[in-house]
């Protein structure tokens, strides 16, 4: 019963917080006030947990919203996105080698922990394999955590403030509290949801909770099973949920530990959004890609975090999602195997005689 509050008292300080953010027409008013509101919380010691059954629910409606992304008309449209995901590829090799010298220069960490935390995604995996290379877990979560906190924070403004090539994004304020869905369609896409997270996990799909019930709602949107998606009120709700699962990274951190974070992770962000800026730059000119759709499908920001992002902004959900997940199976397949080459396990490390 004690947790059940802990949860109820979570969602409602960052649902103020959200609303406070939604007054003071900040994009992504909800997520980012959702996340400033819990984080000194977290940091001061005050339990602000998140119910990850719930998170998984709405990370898996996200999915459910990129999904419904993916028409016809869209999905004709994919063999276009080929140089697109070969720029992903490119901006992955880039990203943690430069990401390398900042960890170990500026924020003067070890070698494992520099490793994991110059990574450009795959935050779980991170976490788990990590610790095996005797990287430090505290500073991953705070490194990585600064970096997702700041990128919510400016990416949605760089992309309203750019738009989409054509003048900054004029965002809908409008809120629509009604439900209203026919039931055969809640009935659809409820079982996009269950089987989506369940199988998703049963099959080891990278970022289950949104890739399964994201595949399963794009294909009954392609054959036209529905053409509906889940109502706007689900997005805020995501949107506060999401928000205050952030605060996690910074539980019982000092002053000095958050600065150090932010310093490192602060640099990260920085170079990880100009090397993006460039590559999007680079997608407009010569592939015709809008600025603020090849800047969201590049930055590593969170699979579910950025889709969510894309869905908010109005923005194609379906090439922002599908090039993060790109991003993310890159990211899985190959730090297994290169971080050894430079990290050896410490069981393997050569004892003094």
């Amino acid at each position: 019963m004690h947790q059940i509050f802990l949860y109820a008292r979570t969602l409602i300080i960052g649902a103020l917080g959200g609303l406070v953010g939604y007054l003071l027409n900040f994009p992504l008013g909800w997520l980012v006030g959702a996340m400033l509101s819990t984080i000194p919380c977290a940091m001061v010691g005050v339990r602000v947990p998140t119910h990850w059954g719930l998170r998984s629910v709405m990370i898996g409606t996200i999915g459910l919203m990129a999904g419904a992304a993916f028409t016809p008309a869209i999905v004709n449209r994919a063999g276009e996105w080929a140089f697109s995901l070969a720029g992903v590829a490119l901006y992955c090799v880039i990203i943690p080698a430069m990401g390398l010298f900042i960890c170990l220069r500026l924020g003067k960490l070890d070698r494992p922990t520099a490793a994991f935390s110059a990574a450009p995604g795959g935050l779980s995996e991170i976490l788990v394999l990590g610790p095996a290379y005797g990287a430090d877990v505290r500073a991953l979560s705070l490194v990585h955590g600064m970096r997702l906190a700041v990128i919510l924070i400016i990416v949605p403004l760089v992309i309203v403030w750019v738009g989409t090539g054509n003048g900054p994004i004029t965002m809908n304020r409008t809120i629509d509290f009604t439900l209203s869905m026919p039931l055969r369609d809640y009935a659809i896409l409820g079982a996009c949801l269950v089987v989506g997270i369940i199988g998703g996990r049963n099959i080891r799909l990278p970022g289950a909770h949104l890739t399964g019930p994201l595949l399963l709602s794009a294909v009954v949107h392609y054959f036209g099973l529905t053409a509906s998606s889940p109502p706007q009120l689900f997005v805020i709700v995501a949107q506060i949920v999401i928000g205050t699962s952030v605060a996690q990274f910074f539980a019982n951190t000092t002053i000095r530990q958050v600065l150090g974070g932010l310093m490192v992770g602060g640099g990260l962000t920085v170079v990880n959004l100009g090397i993006a800026s460039i590559f999007a730059l680079a997608f407009q000119t010569w592939l015709d890609i809008p600025f603020a759709a090849g800047l969201l499908a590049l930055v590593p920001g969170g699979l579910p975090e950025m889709s969510l992002i894309s869905i908010a902004l109005g923005l194609d959900a379906a090439f922002v999602s599908l090039h993060h997940l790109f991003r993310v199976v890159m990211v899985l397949m190959f730090l297994p195997i290169l971080v050894p080459l430079w990290v050896p396990k410490p069981e393997s490390v050569p004892q003094p005689h």
